[in-house]
Protein backbone atom coordinates (compact mmCIF):
# COMPACT_ATOMS: atom_id res chain seq x y z
CA UNK A 1 0.00 0.00 0.00
CA UNK A 2 3.13 2.58 0.34
CA UNK A 3 4.56 1.58 -2.62
CA UNK A 4 0.99 2.65 -3.54
CA UNK A 5 0.93 5.78 -2.50
CA UNK A 6 4.21 6.86 -3.32
CA UNK A 7 3.85 6.13 -6.34
CA UNK A 8 0.64 8.00 -6.67
CA UNK A 9 2.14 11.27 -5.18
CA UNK A 10 4.89 11.08 -7.70
CA UNK A 11 2.06 10.87 -10.25
CA UNK A 12 0.34 13.92 -9.01
CA UNK A 13 3.30 15.86 -8.60
CA UNK A 14 4.28 14.99 -11.95
CA UNK A 15 1.27 16.16 -13.39
CA UNK A 16 1.02 19.17 -11.61
CA UNK A 17 5.03 19.98 -12.82
CA UNK A 18 3.91 19.45 -16.43
CA UNK A 19 0.90 21.49 -16.20
CA UNK A 20 2.57 24.55 -14.70
CA UNK A 21 5.55 23.98 -17.31
CA UNK A 22 2.72 23.92 -20.40
CA UNK A 23 1.59 27.52 -18.87
CA UNK A 24 -2.03 25.52 -19.34
CA UNK A 25 -4.50 28.23 -17.28
CA UNK A 26 -7.73 27.53 -14.98
CA UNK A 27 -10.66 29.89 -14.32
CA UNK A 28 -11.82 30.14 -11.26
CA UNK A 29 -14.19 32.39 -9.39
CA UNK A 30 -12.14 34.17 -6.96
CA UNK A 31 -15.11 34.79 -4.51
CA UNK A 32 -14.57 31.56 -3.41
CA UNK A 33 -12.88 32.90 -0.15
CA UNK A 34 -15.81 35.98 0.60
CA UNK A 35 -17.79 36.40 -2.46
CA UNK A 36 -15.79 38.89 -4.82
CA UNK A 37 -15.40 37.32 -7.92
CA UNK A 38 -12.21 37.62 -10.26
CA UNK A 39 -12.51 36.45 -13.86
CA UNK A 40 -9.49 33.09 -13.41
CA UNK A 41 -7.11 32.05 -11.43
CA UNK A 42 -3.89 31.27 -13.63
CA UNK A 43 -2.24 28.06 -12.84
CA UNK A 44 0.80 29.70 -13.09
CA UNK A 45 0.60 31.59 -9.57
CA UNK A 46 1.33 27.80 -7.96
CA UNK A 47 4.30 27.41 -10.27
CA UNK A 48 6.57 28.10 -7.80
CA UNK A 49 4.67 26.51 -4.83
CA UNK A 50 4.16 23.50 -6.27
CA UNK A 51 7.28 23.11 -7.48
CA UNK A 52 8.44 23.77 -3.94
CA UNK A 53 6.71 21.02 -2.81
CA UNK A 54 8.26 18.58 -5.51
CA UNK A 55 11.66 19.39 -4.19
CA UNK A 56 10.51 18.45 -0.38
CA UNK A 57 8.76 15.58 -1.35
CA UNK A 58 10.78 14.06 -4.16
CA UNK A 59 14.80 13.26 -5.07
CA UNK A 60 16.08 16.12 -6.80
CA UNK A 61 17.44 12.91 -9.74
CA UNK A 62 13.56 12.00 -10.16
CA UNK A 63 12.44 15.71 -10.54
CA UNK A 64 15.50 16.02 -13.11
CA UNK A 65 14.31 13.04 -14.68
CA UNK A 66 10.69 13.35 -14.87
CA UNK A 67 10.49 15.38 -17.99
CA UNK A 68 12.17 12.87 -19.90
CA UNK A 69 10.63 9.69 -18.13
CA UNK A 70 7.33 11.31 -18.50
CA UNK A 71 6.69 13.52 -21.00
CA UNK A 72 9.41 12.51 -23.57
CA UNK A 73 7.89 14.07 -26.83
CA UNK A 74 8.33 16.69 -29.19
CA UNK A 75 5.63 19.01 -27.40
CA UNK A 76 7.49 19.49 -24.13
CA UNK A 77 10.93 19.93 -25.85
CA UNK A 78 9.23 23.35 -27.70
CA UNK A 79 11.22 26.52 -26.87
CA UNK A 80 8.05 28.05 -25.12
CA UNK A 81 7.69 24.99 -22.31
CA UNK A 82 11.41 25.48 -22.12
CA UNK A 83 11.53 28.82 -21.07
CA UNK A 84 7.95 28.64 -18.93
CA UNK A 85 9.75 25.51 -17.07
CA UNK A 86 13.00 27.55 -16.36
CA UNK A 87 11.21 30.55 -15.44
CA UNK A 88 8.86 28.60 -12.83
CA UNK A 89 11.99 27.26 -11.73
CA UNK A 90 13.98 30.50 -11.43
CA UNK A 91 11.43 31.56 -9.11
CA UNK A 92 10.90 28.50 -7.00
CA UNK A 93 14.97 29.24 -6.05
CA UNK A 94 13.77 32.75 -5.08
CA UNK A 95 10.88 31.63 -2.78
CA UNK A 96 13.05 29.31 -1.10
CA UNK A 97 15.47 32.01 -0.34
CA UNK A 98 12.98 34.24 1.03
CA UNK A 99 14.38 33.33 4.86
CA UNK A 100 18.24 34.51 3.41
CA UNK A 101 16.55 37.85 2.21
CA UNK A 102 15.29 38.35 5.03
CA UNK A 103 18.52 38.01 7.09
CA UNK A 104 20.06 40.09 4.50
CA UNK A 105 17.42 42.97 4.61
CA UNK A 106 18.11 43.13 8.68
CA UNK A 107 21.90 43.25 8.24
CA UNK A 108 21.07 45.91 6.09
CA UNK A 109 19.16 47.63 8.37
CA UNK A 110 21.61 47.35 11.26
CA UNK A 111 24.15 48.55 9.28
CA UNK A 112 22.29 51.23 8.66
CA UNK A 113 21.13 52.14 12.17
CA UNK A 114 24.90 52.08 12.97
CA UNK A 115 25.82 54.77 10.39
CA UNK A 116 22.76 57.04 11.67
CA UNK A 117 23.85 56.51 15.17
CA UNK A 118 27.53 57.54 14.57
CA UNK A 119 28.19 61.55 14.90
CA UNK A 120 30.77 63.63 12.77
CA UNK A 121 33.57 62.54 14.55
CA UNK A 122 32.84 58.91 13.57
CA UNK A 123 31.69 57.89 17.15
CA UNK A 124 28.84 56.10 18.05
CA UNK A 125 26.09 57.46 20.11
CA UNK A 126 25.48 54.22 21.99
CA UNK A 127 27.09 52.04 24.06
CA UNK A 128 25.44 48.46 23.27
CA UNK A 129 22.82 47.09 20.19
CA UNK A 130 20.97 44.33 21.62
CA UNK A 131 18.33 42.83 18.69
CA UNK A 132 15.41 40.77 19.02
CA UNK A 133 14.37 38.74 15.90
CA UNK A 134 10.58 37.84 16.42
CA UNK A 135 10.40 36.33 12.35
CA UNK A 136 10.05 32.81 12.92
CA UNK A 137 6.31 33.14 12.03
CA UNK A 138 6.54 33.82 8.21
CA UNK A 139 4.58 32.06 6.32
CA UNK A 140 5.80 31.25 2.88
CA UNK A 141 2.71 30.05 1.83
CA UNK A 142 1.21 33.00 2.56
CA UNK A 143 4.05 34.95 0.90
CA UNK A 144 3.13 32.89 -1.79
CA UNK A 145 -0.31 33.80 -2.30
CA UNK A 146 0.14 37.79 -1.61
CA UNK A 147 3.17 38.15 -3.61
CA UNK A 148 1.34 36.77 -6.49
CA UNK A 149 -1.84 38.96 -6.67
CA UNK A 150 1.03 42.24 -5.67
CA UNK A 151 1.94 40.70 -9.13
CA UNK A 152 -1.07 40.29 -11.09
CA UNK A 153 -0.38 36.54 -10.86
CA UNK A 154 1.88 37.08 -14.09
CA UNK A 155 4.85 34.74 -13.83
CA UNK A 156 7.45 36.55 -16.01
CA UNK A 157 6.86 39.86 -13.60
CA UNK A 158 8.06 37.34 -10.50
CA UNK A 159 11.66 37.29 -9.92
CA UNK A 160 14.31 37.31 -7.10
CA UNK A 161 14.36 41.43 -7.10
CA UNK A 162 10.27 41.38 -6.91
CA UNK A 163 10.54 38.75 -4.28
CA UNK A 164 13.47 40.70 -1.83
CA UNK A 165 11.36 43.75 -2.62
CA UNK A 166 8.23 41.53 -1.01
CA UNK A 167 10.81 40.37 1.90
CA UNK A 168 11.57 43.89 2.80
CA UNK A 169 7.38 44.71 2.85
CA UNK A 170 7.17 41.41 4.92
CA UNK A 171 10.04 42.29 7.71
CA UNK A 172 9.46 44.94 10.10
CA UNK A 173 11.28 46.93 12.69
CA UNK A 174 11.59 49.71 15.20
CA UNK A 175 14.19 50.86 17.37
CA UNK A 176 14.87 52.48 19.97
CA UNK A 177 18.05 54.20 22.62
CA UNK A 178 17.11 54.50 25.97
CA UNK A 179 19.51 54.05 29.05
CA UNK A 180 19.84 51.31 31.21
CA UNK A 181 21.68 50.86 34.30
CA UNK A 182 23.83 47.83 34.62
CA UNK A 183 25.28 46.51 38.28
CA UNK A 184 23.96 48.19 41.97
CA UNK A 185 25.52 50.36 44.24
CA UNK A 186 29.23 52.22 43.45
CA UNK A 187 29.35 49.53 40.90
CA UNK A 188 26.25 50.63 39.10
CA UNK A 189 27.09 52.24 35.43
CA UNK A 190 24.89 53.85 33.32
CA UNK A 191 24.80 53.03 29.32
CA UNK A 192 23.28 53.79 26.34
CA UNK A 193 21.71 50.43 24.91
CA UNK A 194 20.08 50.89 21.44
CA UNK A 195 17.22 48.24 21.20
CA UNK A 196 16.51 46.77 17.60
CA UNK A 197 13.10 44.96 17.74
CA UNK A 198 12.46 42.59 14.06
CA UNK A 199 9.39 40.78 13.19
CA UNK A 200 7.21 39.91 10.50
CA UNK A 201 4.08 41.71 8.98
CA UNK A 202 0.80 39.50 9.17
CA UNK A 203 -0.63 38.21 6.26
CA UNK A 204 -3.67 41.31 6.69
CA UNK A 205 -0.89 43.79 7.68
CA UNK A 206 1.01 43.07 4.32
CA UNK A 207 -2.35 43.18 2.26
CA UNK A 208 -3.54 46.43 4.08
CA UNK A 209 -0.09 48.13 3.29
CA UNK A 210 -0.28 46.97 -0.30
CA UNK A 211 -3.34 48.82 -0.31
CA UNK A 212 -5.53 45.49 -1.49
CA UNK A 213 -8.99 45.66 -2.00
CA UNK A 214 -11.57 43.45 -1.00
CA UNK A 215 -11.23 41.53 -3.94
CA UNK A 216 -7.87 41.18 -3.58
CA UNK A 217 -7.80 39.84 -0.24
CA UNK A 218 -9.72 37.27 -0.98
CA UNK A 219 -8.14 36.36 -3.89
CA UNK A 220 -5.18 35.89 -1.85
CA UNK A 221 -6.89 33.91 1.17
CA UNK A 222 -8.27 31.87 -1.93
CA UNK A 223 -4.80 31.02 -3.26
CA UNK A 224 -3.69 30.55 0.57
CA UNK A 225 -6.39 27.73 0.73
CA UNK A 226 -5.64 26.23 -2.43
CA UNK A 227 -1.69 25.84 -1.67
CA UNK A 228 -2.48 24.35 1.90
CA UNK A 229 -5.46 22.26 1.36
CA UNK A 230 -4.81 19.86 -1.37
CA UNK A 231 -8.14 17.95 -2.53
CA UNK A 232 -6.57 14.67 -3.41
CA UNK A 233 -7.51 10.74 -3.15
CA UNK A 234 -4.97 8.14 -3.56
CA UNK A 235 -5.49 4.77 -2.89
CA UNK A 236 -5.13 4.50 0.90
CA UNK A 237 -8.05 7.43 1.20
CA UNK A 238 -10.48 4.89 -0.91
CA UNK A 239 -11.96 1.63 -0.17
CA UNK A 240 -8.88 -0.24 -1.74
CA UNK A 241 -9.58 -3.47 -3.98
CA UNK A 242 -12.06 -1.31 -5.60
CA UNK A 243 -9.91 1.55 -6.32
CA UNK A 244 -11.02 2.34 -9.91
CA UNK A 245 -12.04 -1.46 -10.99
CA UNK A 246 -15.66 -1.28 -9.59
CA UNK A 247 -18.99 -0.16 -10.93
CA UNK A 248 -20.80 0.70 -7.70
CA UNK A 249 -24.40 0.17 -9.53
CA UNK A 250 -27.17 1.80 -7.55
CA UNK A 251 -26.42 2.95 -4.24
CA UNK A 252 -29.06 4.71 -2.07
CA UNK A 253 -28.83 4.94 1.38
CA UNK A 254 -32.53 5.18 3.37
CA UNK A 255 -30.88 5.08 7.15
CA UNK A 256 -32.11 9.00 7.44
CA UNK A 257 -34.39 11.62 6.75
CA UNK A 258 -33.65 11.90 3.50
CA UNK A 259 -33.01 8.87 1.10
CA UNK A 260 -29.58 9.97 -0.52
CA UNK A 261 -28.32 9.09 -3.91
CA UNK A 262 -24.46 7.32 -3.80
CA UNK A 263 -21.45 7.79 -6.19
CA UNK A 264 -18.24 7.68 -5.98
CA UNK A 265 -15.56 9.16 -7.37
CA UNK A 266 -13.26 5.95 -8.42
CA UNK A 267 -16.01 4.27 -10.17
CA UNK A 268 -15.06 2.83 -13.25
CA UNK A 269 -17.94 4.28 -15.10
CA UNK A 270 -16.21 7.86 -14.45
CA UNK A 271 -13.11 7.29 -11.97
CA UNK A 272 -10.80 7.19 -15.45
CA UNK A 273 -12.07 10.20 -17.07
CA UNK A 274 -10.31 13.63 -17.44
CA UNK A 275 -11.30 15.96 -14.36
CA UNK A 276 -9.33 19.25 -16.11
CA UNK A 277 -6.01 18.98 -17.65
CA UNK A 278 -4.33 17.62 -14.86
CA UNK A 279 -5.96 15.08 -12.97
CA UNK A 280 -8.86 12.56 -12.72
CA UNK A 281 -12.44 12.60 -11.37
CA UNK A 282 -10.92 10.01 -9.37
CA UNK A 283 -8.05 11.35 -7.93
CA UNK A 284 -9.09 14.47 -7.64
CA UNK A 285 -12.75 15.51 -8.18
CA UNK A 286 -14.39 14.79 -4.93
CA UNK A 287 -15.85 18.36 -4.71
CA UNK A 288 -18.24 17.24 -8.38
CA UNK A 289 -19.06 13.95 -7.15
CA UNK A 290 -20.13 15.35 -3.41
CA UNK A 291 -22.18 17.96 -5.40
CA UNK A 292 -23.71 15.43 -7.86
CA UNK A 293 -24.57 13.19 -4.76
CA UNK A 294 -26.92 16.51 -3.40
CA UNK A 295 -28.52 17.24 -6.39
CA UNK A 296 -29.24 13.34 -7.12
CA UNK A 297 -30.83 13.20 -4.01
CA UNK A 298 -32.34 16.34 -3.74
CA UNK A 299 -34.03 16.79 -7.20
CA UNK A 300 -35.41 14.66 -9.84
CA UNK A 301 -32.15 15.00 -12.13
CA UNK A 302 -30.17 12.14 -11.56
CA UNK A 303 -26.72 14.03 -12.57
CA UNK A 304 -23.94 12.32 -12.37
CA UNK A 305 -19.96 13.33 -11.11
CA UNK A 306 -18.92 13.24 -14.95
CA UNK A 307 -21.58 15.77 -15.80
CA UNK A 308 -20.80 17.86 -12.55
CA UNK A 309 -17.06 17.74 -13.32
CA UNK A 310 -17.40 18.78 -17.17
CA UNK A 311 -19.49 21.78 -15.82
CA UNK A 312 -17.30 22.90 -13.22
CA UNK A 313 -14.36 22.89 -16.52
CA UNK A 314 -15.78 25.10 -18.27
CA UNK A 315 -17.28 27.24 -15.83
CA UNK A 316 -14.18 27.42 -14.11
CA UNK A 317 -14.06 25.65 -10.53
CA UNK A 318 -11.59 23.48 -11.52
CA UNK A 319 -8.30 24.07 -9.38
CA UNK A 320 -5.27 22.68 -11.69
CA UNK A 321 -3.15 20.60 -9.60
CA UNK A 322 -5.52 20.65 -7.06
CA UNK A 323 -9.05 19.89 -6.77
CA UNK A 324 -12.12 22.08 -7.13
CA UNK A 325 -12.10 26.06 -5.72
CA UNK A 326 -14.73 25.84 -2.76
CA UNK A 327 -16.95 28.60 -4.32
CA UNK A 328 -18.00 25.17 -6.52
CA UNK A 329 -20.24 23.99 -4.04
CA UNK A 330 -22.76 27.31 -3.32
CA UNK A 331 -22.39 28.37 -7.18
CA UNK A 332 -22.72 24.81 -8.58
CA UNK A 333 -25.74 23.92 -6.40
CA UNK A 334 -27.30 27.14 -6.80
CA UNK A 335 -26.82 26.47 -11.04
CA UNK A 336 -28.48 22.74 -10.52
CA UNK A 337 -31.17 24.15 -8.29
CA UNK A 338 -30.60 23.97 -4.89
CA UNK A 339 -30.26 26.36 -2.22
CA UNK A 340 -27.34 26.53 -0.97
CA UNK A 341 -26.24 28.44 2.58
CA UNK A 342 -22.85 28.85 3.73
CA UNK A 343 -22.66 28.36 7.91
CA UNK A 344 -19.36 28.23 8.14
CA UNK A 345 -18.52 26.01 11.00
CA UNK A 346 -21.78 26.44 13.27
CA UNK A 347 -22.20 23.02 14.36
CA UNK A 348 -25.18 24.04 15.73
CA UNK A 349 -27.00 25.21 12.41
CA UNK A 350 -25.02 21.65 11.10
CA UNK A 351 -27.55 19.52 13.14
CA UNK A 352 -30.66 21.51 13.07
CA UNK A 353 -30.38 21.07 8.88
CA UNK A 354 -29.79 17.36 8.99
CA UNK A 355 -32.85 17.00 11.69
CA UNK A 356 -34.50 18.96 8.78
CA UNK A 357 -33.80 16.48 5.91
CA UNK A 358 -31.35 18.88 4.35
CA UNK A 359 -27.83 17.85 2.91
CA UNK A 360 -24.27 19.14 4.22
CA UNK A 361 -21.22 19.13 2.33
CA UNK A 362 -18.03 19.42 4.19
CA UNK A 363 -14.66 20.22 3.15
CA UNK A 364 -12.45 18.30 5.46
CA UNK A 365 -8.86 18.75 6.16
CA UNK A 366 -6.48 15.70 7.06
CA UNK A 367 -8.19 12.88 9.32
CA UNK A 368 -10.18 10.09 9.29
CA UNK A 369 -11.61 11.08 5.57
CA UNK A 370 -8.20 12.48 3.88
CA UNK A 371 -4.94 12.72 4.25
CA UNK A 372 -4.67 15.73 2.60
CA UNK A 373 -8.17 17.62 1.85
CA UNK A 374 -11.28 16.53 0.86
CA UNK A 375 -15.57 17.11 0.31
CA UNK A 376 -18.02 14.98 1.66
CA UNK A 377 -21.78 14.94 2.30
CA UNK A 378 -22.95 14.58 5.52
CA UNK A 379 -26.30 13.32 5.40
CA UNK A 380 -28.18 12.77 9.08
CA UNK A 381 -28.19 11.89 12.37
CA UNK A 382 -28.74 8.96 14.24
CA UNK A 383 -30.45 9.25 17.89
CA UNK A 384 -27.32 9.18 19.55
CA UNK A 385 -26.38 12.39 17.82
CA UNK A 386 -23.84 10.84 15.46
CA UNK A 387 -23.28 11.82 12.23
CA UNK A 388 -24.01 9.97 8.83
CA UNK A 389 -21.79 10.83 5.60
CA UNK A 390 -22.07 10.18 1.75
CA UNK A 391 -17.99 9.97 1.09
CA UNK A 392 -17.35 9.48 -2.39
CA UNK A 393 -14.11 7.86 -1.85
CA UNK A 394 -15.41 5.07 0.34
CA UNK A 395 -18.16 2.97 0.58
CA UNK A 396 -16.69 1.65 3.76
CA UNK A 397 -16.70 4.96 5.92
CA UNK A 398 -20.51 5.86 4.36
CA UNK A 399 -21.49 3.01 5.73
CA UNK A 400 -20.13 4.42 9.27
CA UNK A 401 -21.72 6.39 12.47
CA UNK A 402 -19.45 9.63 12.92
CA UNK A 403 -19.03 11.66 16.46
CA UNK A 404 -19.86 15.03 15.78
CA UNK A 405 -16.63 15.96 17.13
CA UNK A 406 -14.65 14.36 14.51
CA UNK A 407 -16.81 16.35 12.17
CA UNK A 408 -16.31 19.71 13.51
CA UNK A 409 -12.64 19.53 14.09
CA UNK A 410 -10.94 17.93 11.14
CA UNK A 411 -13.21 20.42 8.85
CA UNK A 412 -11.02 22.62 7.14
CA UNK A 413 -10.48 25.90 8.62
CA UNK A 414 -8.76 27.62 5.52
CA UNK A 415 -12.41 27.12 4.17
CA UNK A 416 -13.71 29.91 1.54
CA UNK A 417 -17.27 30.65 0.11
CA UNK A 418 -19.10 30.19 3.37
CA UNK A 419 -17.41 27.24 4.59
CA UNK A 420 -16.46 24.39 5.65
CA UNK A 421 -20.08 23.59 5.84
CA UNK A 422 -22.53 24.30 3.58
CA UNK A 423 -26.66 23.39 3.87
CA UNK A 424 -28.13 22.23 0.66
CA UNK A 425 -31.86 21.92 0.37
CA UNK A 426 -34.84 21.54 -2.56
CA UNK A 427 -35.84 24.58 -3.53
Amino acid sequence: MEENKAASTAARLASAAYNIAKGAASGGPAGAAAGAAVSFLPELLKAAAIILFIFVLLPILIIVSLPNILFGFDSAKSADIIAMTDKAYSVEDAYQSVESFGEDHMSNVITQLEQAYTDEDGVLQYDEMEVLKDTDNLNIYWFIAINSVANGQDLWQMDEASIRDMTVRTFRHNSLLELVTKGEGEDAVTIRKLKVNFETATPEELMAELAFSEEQKNWARLMYSTLTDEQYVGFHDSDGAGYYNTDYGDIVFTDAETDVVYYNQTDSRWGNESYGSSGTIGTSGCGPTALAIAVASLTDNKVTPKEVSDWSVENGYRCEGNGSYHSLIPNGGAHYGLKVDGIGSDAKKLVEALNEGKLVIAIMSKGHFTSSGHFIVLRGVTKDGNILVADPASVKRSGQEWALSIITSEASRKAGAGGPFWVLSAP
